[in-house]
């Protein structure tokens, strides 16, 4: 099943990769620039992007003396100093500092006569004299009794004699990352199993898999009678994506005691390298051992990697009936519902998921993001994360929201998380918030691509699916084209043949349209000849009485019907990208067999049929629909579509219909107020409608329809995407005055001049084009405040002419 787990810490094998060497001098280049060094050691994590430690020691300097460098690089983000953040930590010491205070008092001295001796232990380093530093305030050397002895270590003051019960309160209290830093300041823990197991549980349930493999290392050489240890040890390499190393250790475990164990993580790794016939003949072995639930959820597990999903759905509910609920169990039962198209029983197991999260975890607060605008101090991934299932949970929930089309739904799904910083977020909200990007296409495609070069099991396997879609939606085929050529080893993995075909005729269609046509037409065929199929089998078990044969044909029929649509819509977009929309109605009559009550159909349907000019009664009678059905809440239908209903009235002599649908959004757009972001439904109609009495010669009501939509070009509606629409009429305007087939009152060109002038004031610094979501030329963009002086002073100098 998909993991939501932050990943932990690894060791990095090759220390002369130039890379790494690049962040240190960038790091060392304000205090330490051009000094000698040599990298000593480097871990990487990967969090939002991918956090590098570096260790490394200078020229000159002892064994000891490291020093630490960080390096968080996110490669999406277009700001270089924000792309790569690198920080030069300082002096690296491995264990933290003791330092011990003794309160004494000499014989004969009064009560309140006390003296201070400082002892400062750093037991690491070789010197003596700097090993174990000694301060005290008298000369005295008789000394009679110690008051009271404190120790301090990471601002944390424990009493001398209960290091042990302060250490395993901590770790029943979950304060790991606490018990952690206490151990770190006893030498001892280094060297003694008691400290070196305390060590390398709190490693691992801070899921710092690396640090708690070093322990069980040391572990499994301190005392290697001990077969628990060595399975410790391999179950942290598993954790930490190390499968070989996991499996060459776990091999060597012979504890009878611990076959169930030893062949459960055996299974796991077999799973986690996609070995699944070795895992099922695994799986059969464990059978009546005793851990019922677990092996139905592993058996569910492996169904669901064969698509088998109603089997794997039984497997899981066998598990909660077994063995009582389990987030996991619960959150794997709820993705088989999702993959089976049943939202509403996903959402009841996830709902169930969350309630007991926020009942037994108060401590993750859950919804405080939300609450608080994204301010929320962040709780980590403590391994009561990871125990509730609540990352995986509200993960799949904003995968339904968005599947549904839902985007904001999706959005807050997400913002429901508990908060963590960016550095702690797994690589599967990390990949969903980068399909729910509020900002743009851009930074999402750069996550995207960046969990691509991650690669499995890192990587979601629907990144490479979604990176090429993405790409293809914001029109980069260039750019898909290159990651399919320089990925070929994921096509056949992650890309089913279906919508690798697609793909391929998208990219196709850039160089050769008559070749993508034919691909899109055999696709088209295929699934179409399958649809009529699945058609007469819906109507053969509707006369029967089975209605579970019903419903898993019904199923198929709709499955099949998705897969249709897109090809029908990428057939009818080969002409329509080069403006033959008689032939766009043309394949949209072709696909009407199959597709005509999908509102996706009907709308583009309606879009070309607008755009053919002359038959705006049929699209209307297409977008009509569409209003209504969602009437009471207007604005949730598109501006695109309300603009166009309002042409289409327009130009069917409908003006009184048109006025109506525009003071229902007027009203609505007041109603809502700004409570949740501009409104800009009621701009972009009258946007269109002036553009459209300007494409018709009037260009008096025409301007002043654009120039009430952009409140007289002062508010905050002037942006590129709407100037586009004010340059492209004034420019139509000059051209007309300059040929003199236009002629304009005095006083509708002074509101026009007036107008830019407008423009030219609030739009100095708002750029005036669009920009794709991945261009970075690194150029200033034109303003809309230039071009808008530019336009004026055309037109002024076109009405001095005589």
């Amino acid at each position: 099943m998909a993991s939501s787990r932050a990943g932990g810490h690894r060791e990095v094998e090759n220390l002369d990769d130039p890379v790494h060497h690049e962040h240190i001098r960038a790091a060392l280049a304000t205090d330490h620039a051009g000094r000698e060094y040599k990298l000593v050691r480097a871990t990487t994590q990967v969090v939002a992007g991918s956090l590098h430690t570096y260790y490394i020691r200078f020229d000159g300097d002892g064994e000891g003396d490291l020093y630490k460098i960080t390096a968080w690089s996110r490669p999406w983000l277009k700001e270089p100093t924000e792309a790569l953040q690198v920080t030069f930590v300082g002096k690296h010491v491995e264990k933290d500092r003791i330092a011990a205070s003794y309160y004494i008092r000499f014989d004969g001295d009064g009560d309140k006569v006390q003296y201070k001796i400082t002892a400062w232990s750093r037991p690491w380093l070789k010197e003596p004299t700097e090993a174990l530093q000694i301060t005290t305030c008298c000369t005295r050397n008789h000394v009679t009794m110690v008051v009271w002895c404190k120790m301090f270590s990471q601002n944390m003051m424990i009493r001398d004699g209960e290091y042990t019960k302060t250490i395993y309160t901590m770790i029943k209290e979950e304060r790991f990352l606490e018990a952690i830093n206490v151990l770190n300041g006893i030498p001892e823990v280094s060297t003694t199993r008691a400290g070196l197991s305390l060590l390398g549980h709190c490693y691992y349930q801070t899921q710092d898999f690396i640090e708690a493999s070093n322990c069980y290392e040391t572990l499994v050489n301190l005392v290697p009678d001990v077969p628990e240890y060595k399975l410790y040890y391999a179950q942290s390499l598993f954790q930490a994506g190390l499968f070989e190393e996991s499996h060459r250790i776990i091999t060597a475990v012979d504890a009878p005691h611990l076959k169930d164990k030893v062949m459960q993580l055996l299974s796991a790794i077999a799973y986690g390298n996609e070995d699944y016939s070795t895992a099922q003949s695994l799986l059969l072995q464990r059978q009546g051992s005793g851990q019922e639930a677990t092996v139905k959820n592993d058996e569910g597990c492996l169904l669901y990697q064969a698509n088998m999903h109603e089997d794997a759905l039984a497997r899981y509910v066998s598990a909660l009936q077994a063995g009582g609920f389990n987030p996991h169990i619960a959150y794997n039962a709820a993705l088989c519902h999702f993959r089976r198209k049943e939202n509403s029983q996903a959402l009841n197991y996830i709902a169930e998921i969350v309630e007991r999260g926020i009942r037994n975890h108060p401590e993750l607060g859950v919804g405080a993001q939300a609450e608080t605008e994204g301010g929320a101090r962040s709780v980590g991934n403590p391994p009561a994360l990871a125990a509730s299932g609540l990352a995986q949970a509200f993960n799949l929930k904003a995968a339904i929201e968005y599947q549904e089309g839902n985007v904001e739904g999706s959005r807050e799904a997400l913002t429901d998380l508990p908060p963590r910083s960016e550095p702690e977020l797994d690589p599967v909200t990390l990949h969903n918030m980068a399909l729910t990007d509020p900002v743009g296409g851009g930074a999402g495609l750069r996550r995207l691509a960046f969990l691509l070069e991650l690669g499995p099991p890192t990587c979601p396997p629907e990144t490479f699916a979604n990176l090429l879609l993405l790409c293809c939606k914001h029109e980069m085929y260039d750019t898909a084209a290159d990651i399919l050529a320089e990925h070929t080893h994921l096509t056949y993995k992650y890309l089913s043949p279906y919508l690798y075909d697609l793909l391929d005729a998208l990219i196709t269609a850039q160089s050769t349209p008559e070749e993508a046509e034919q691909k899109l037409g055999v696709l088209a065929n295929s699934i179409g000849g399958r649809l009529r199929s699945l058609a007469a089998k819906v109507q053969e078990c509707r006369s029967a009485p089975d209605q579970n044969a019903l419903r898993m044909a019904l199923r198929e029929y709709e499955s099949a019907l998705e897969s249709y649509l897109p090809v029908a819509m990428a057939r009818a977009w080969i002409p329509w990208r080069v403006d033959d929309f008689q032939g766009a109605e043309r394949e949209f009559r072709a696909s009407a067999e199959f597709c005509s009550e999908t509102p996706t159909w009907r709308l583009h349907a309606a879009h070309v049929l607008f755009m053919r000019g002359d038959r705006y009664k049929e699209a209307a009678a297409f977008y009509e629909p569409i209003v209504r059905q969602n009437y009471d809440d207007i604005l949730a239908v598109p501006a695109s579509v309300l603009a166009n209903l309002c042409v289409a009235y327009i130009m069917t002599s409908q003006n009184e219909e048109a006025e109506e649908l525009m003071r229902k959004v007027e009203r609505a757009e007041e109603r809502k107020g700004n409570a949740n972001g501009q409104c800009l439904h009621l701009c972009i109609v009258n946007l269109v409608i002036g553009t459209l009495y300007c494409a018709k010669g009037n260009y008096e009501f025409g301007l002043s329809r654009i120039a009430h939509a952009l409140d007289g070009g002062s508010g905050a509606r002037l942006c590129a995407d709407t100037w586009l629409h004010v340059k492209r009429c004034v420019l139509g305007l000059l051209t007309g005055l300059a040929k003199q087939t236009i002629v304009l009152p005095s006083i509708a060109i002074q509101e026009t001049l007036a107008f830019l002038r407008t423009c030219e004031a609030y739009g100095l610094t708002i750029p005036s084009v669009l920009t794709g979501p991945l261009e970075d030329s690194g150029e200033q963009p034109p303003t809309i405040g230039l071009e808008a002086r530019k336009l004026r002073a055309l037109l002024s100098r076109l009405m001095e002419y005589k």
